[in-house]
C-alpha cells in the first residue's frame, strides 16, 4: 500500500464516526426484563390487581416490581445506566426528590411524610428510573409507550364494564376525576399509536381504545376531564406535523363518540361551568375547591421552604388550618384533600417545589417539541419506528397538557403518570440521538453535509485512480 493511500485509510477511519451496535428486534415475552416491566406499568395505572380478591392477596404489582428490578441487578448489561447522563429529566427528578425529603425533615408530620415516600413515592421513583434505564432503541421505547397507553384503555374496560365509576375512591378503586385524568392521558397516546402501528393489533387496539376512553370520559361526568378532553382536543386540531384531514377525523371521532354515549344532563352539567361558576358548590362552601386552594396557598406562604410535609396537606387541614383552630367544640372537621395537584406541590413541599413540579410538566412539552425540529421530516412517512418516533415528539407533549389540565382537578402531585410520562420522554431523547447516529444519511443539515464532503475529499477522484490503488494495495 502506498503511503498517500495508508494515510487516506488511518483518516477515513478516523473521520467515520462510531455507531451503536443494531439490536436484532425479539419477541418481547422473550425479555424477562422489559416484559416484566410493560405489565407493571399497565397494571400499576389501571390498578387492575386491586379490582379482585384473589390478585389483590398475591399483590400482583409488587410482584412484578420484584421480577423486574431483580433481573435489572442480576443482569446489569441489560440496562442502559447511560441513559440517565445529561437527562434533563433525571436532574429534574433527583430535585423534587430533595425537595421531598428536605419537606419530611422540616414539615408539620415527620413520620407521615417518612412512611409515604417509603412506602409509595420511592416506589413510584424507582419505576419511573427503571424504565428510563430499560430502554435500548426504539423496540423497547415502543413497547413501553404501548404498555402505558393499555394501563389507561385496561382502565376505561374495567370502569365501564367492570367495576363501575363512583364519585369517590373506595379501596384501590379510582373517583371519576382519578379516571378521567387516565383517560385524558391515554387519548393522545392511543392517537400515536393509530397512526404509527407496526402490526394490526396495535392498529386494532388503539382505535377500539379510542372509543373506549372517549366513552369513559362522558361516563365519568367529571368536569376536569370535560374541560382536559376540551383542550387536548383543540390543540391536536392546532398541532402541526399531521395533516388537517387526519386532525378533524380524530376529534370528530372523539366527539362523535362522546356525544352518542353520554349520560342525560351531561352537557348542560359541563355548560353550567361556564355559564354560572359562582352557583357550584366548590366555589363558596368551606371545603369547596376554592377555599381548600387558597388553605393551601396559606401553607405554602407559611411554609414558603420546605411546605408542610409530603403528603401531608390532610393533616395540615386538620390541625393548622383555619376551619381548625376555629373549630367549635364537639364538631368534627373533614381533613380534605388539596385537589389541586399545583396546589398540592406548592403547601406540602414549598415554592421551590413548586417550581421543581411545574419545570417537570413543561419539561415534558418541551423536550418533544424541540426534538421534532431536529429529527428528519422523512420520518413523518418512512417505516413504522420512524413513523413513532416522529409523532412520538408531537403526541407525547399532548399527553402532558390534557394531565396538566385535569391536575387542576385531581390530588396527582406525586401519583405514577406524571412520572411514567416524565420516564418515557426521557426515553424518547435517548432513541432519537441513537437513531440519529444510526442513519446520518438523513439528519441532513450542514453539520453532516460538511462531514460528508470530509470524507469525499479522501477519496480517489476516479474509478481509475480507485482501480490502482486497490492494485498498489
Amino acid at each position: 500500500m502506498t503511503r498517500t493511500n495508508a494515510v487516506y485509510v488511518r483518516h477515513n477511519s478516523r473521520a467515520q464516526p462510531k455507531r451503536p451496535a443494531v439490536r436484532a428486534a425479539e419477541p418481547f415475552y422473550r425479555d424477562p426484563l422489559r416484559f416484566s416491566l410493560m405489565l407493571l406499568i399497565a397494571v400499576t395505572l389501571s390498578k387492575f390487581g386491586g379490582y379482585f380478591g384473589l390478585l389483590r392477596l398475591l399483590r400482583p404489582a409488587v410482584l412484578l416490581f420484584a421480577i423486574s428490578a431483580g433481573y435489572a441487578l442480576m443482569q446489569p448489561k441489560e440496562i442502559r445506566l447511560a441513559n440517565l447522563n445529561r437527562s434533563l429529566t433525571m436532574r429534574l427528578l433527583i430535585a423534587i426528590s430533595a425537595a421531598a425529603v428536605g419537606s419530611t425533615a422540616f414539615g408539620i408530620s415527620l413520620g407521615h411524610s417518612g412512611l409515604f415516600i417509603l412506602e409509595n413515592f420511592s416506589k413510584t421513583l424507582a419505576i419511573t428510573v427503571l424504565i428510563i434505564v430499560a430502554i435500548r432503541d426504539v423496540e423497547d421505547l415502543r413497547r413501553l409507550t404501548w404498555s402505558f397507553a393499555c394501563g389507561g384503555i385496561l382502565l376505561a374496560f374495567l370502569s365501564i364494564f367492570v367495576v363501575g365509576i363512583s364519585k369517590t375512591s373506595v379501596g384501590v378503586t379510582y373517583d371519576a376525576n382519578d379516571v378521567g385524568v387516565f383517560m385524558v392521558m391515554t387519548l393522545p397516546l392511543a392517537l400515536l399509536f393509530a397512526q404509527s402501528a407496526a402490526n394490526k393489533f396495535e392498529g386494532i387496539g388503539s382505535i377500539v381504545g379510542i372509543g373506549l376512553l372517549a366513552a369513559t370520559i362522558v361516563k365519568t361526568q367529571s368536569r376536569g376531564a370535560f374541560l382536559g378532553a376540551l383542550v387536548v382536543c383543540i390543540t391536536l386540531l392546532v398541532m402541526p406535523g399531521v395533516s388537517v384531514g387526519r386532525r378533524l377525523i380524530f376529534v370528530g371521532a372523539a366527539t362523535l363518540t362522546m356525544a352518542i354515549v353520554a349520560p342525560a344532563g351531561y352537557w348542560e352539567s359541563m355548560h353550567s361551568i361556564m355559564a354560572d361558576p359562582k352557583a357550584d358548590y366548590n366555589w363558596d362552601a368551606v371545603n369547596g375547591r376554592r377555599n381548600v386552594a387558597r388553605r393551601g396557598i396559606g401553607y405554602m406562604l407559611s411554609y414558603p421552604v420546605f411546605g408542610v410535609g409530603i403528603d401531608n396537606f390532610r393533616k395540615a387541614e386538620g390541625t393548622i388550618s383555619e376551619k381548625a383552630l376555629n373549630l367549635p367544640r364537639g364538631h368534627g372537621i373533614r381533613w380534605t384533600a388539596p385537589h389541586n395537584s399545583f396546589v398540592q406541590a406548592g403547601a406540602e413541599t414549598g415554592i421551590p417545589g413548586l417550581l421543581l413540579w411545574v419545570s417537570l410538566v413543561l419539561a415534558n412539552v418541551v423536550i418533544p417539541l424541540r426534538l421534532s425540529r431536529r429529527i428528519p421530516r422523512a420520518w413523518r412517512r418512512g417505516t413504522h419506528n420512524q413513523r413513532f418516533l416522529w409523532f412520538s415528539t408531537l403526541y407525547l407533549p399532548v399527553a402532558q397538557v390534557g394531565f396538566a389540565v385535569t391536575a387542576f382537578f385531581v390530588s396527582f402531585a406525586w401519583s405514577e403518570p406524571l412520572y411514567f410520562l416524565s420516564a418515557l420522554v426521557a426515553g424518547l431523547v435517548v432513541v432519537v440521538r441513537r437513531e440519529r447516529r444510526l442513519a446520518p444519511a438523513e439528519v441532513g443539515g450542514a453539520g453532516f453535509r460538511s462531514r460528508r464532503a470530509n470524507w469525499a475529499s479522501h477519496l480517489p477522484s476516479s474509478p481509475e485512480a480507485e482501480a490502482g490503488s486497490i492494485a498498489s494495495a
